[in-house]
C-alpha cells in the first residue's frame, strides 16, 4: 500500500489579518492590565485613607464624650459655686471676705557683672591648632 501523499504548507510569515490582530489586542491588553493596576493602587490607597478617617473620628467621639460629661459636671451646684469664688471671687452674703496682702519685696542688689571672656578664636584656627599643634 502506498501512503497519501499530505502536502504542507511553508512555514513563512503568518497572513496579514493575524499580524494586524495582534498590533491591536497586545497593546489593548497592556492598555488593559495597567489600568487594572492603577486602580488597585489607588483602592488601596482609598482604603488606608478610610481606615486613619475612622481611627481618628473614634478619638473625636472618646473626646466628646468627656467633654460631655465634664459639661454635666460644671452645671451643678457645687461647681458652679466653686466657679463663682475661684474664679470670678464672688462671696456669698454672710461670708467675711478675707484679702491677703503680700509684702513689697526689694529687689535683690544689684551684683557686678564680671568681665567678658577673651573672645574665641575663629574656627579655622581651632583646626590649625588641633591638626598641627
Amino acid at each position: 500500500m502506498t501512503q497519501p501523499i499530505v502536502l504542507r504548507r511553508p512555514i513563512g510569515p503568518p497572513p496579514l489579518a493575524l499580524r494586524l490582530a495582534a498590533v491591536l489586542v497586545v497593546p489593548l491588553l497592556l492598555y488593559a492590565l495597567v489600568a487594572t493596576g492603577q486602580k488597585a493602587v489607588d483602592n488601596y490607597r482609598l482604603n488606608r485613607e478610610a481606615d486613619a478617617l475612622r481611627t481618628e473620628i473614634l478619638g473625636l467621639r472618646s473626646d466628646n464624650i468627656q467633654l460631655q460629661k465634664q459639661i454635666e459636671r460644671a452645671r451643678t451646684d457645687t461647681a458652679i459655686e466653686t466657679i463663682a469664688r475661684e474664679q470670678l471671687g464672688l462671696i456669698k452674703p454672710g461670708d467675711h471676705p478675707l484679702v491677703l496682702v503680700a509684702q513689697a519685696v526689694q529687689p535683690p542688689a544689684v551684683a557686678p557683672t564680671p568681665a567678658p571672656a577673651a573672645p574665641s578664636p575663629p574656627a579655622w584656627r581651632q583646626w590649625w591648632d588641633y591638626l598641627f599643634g
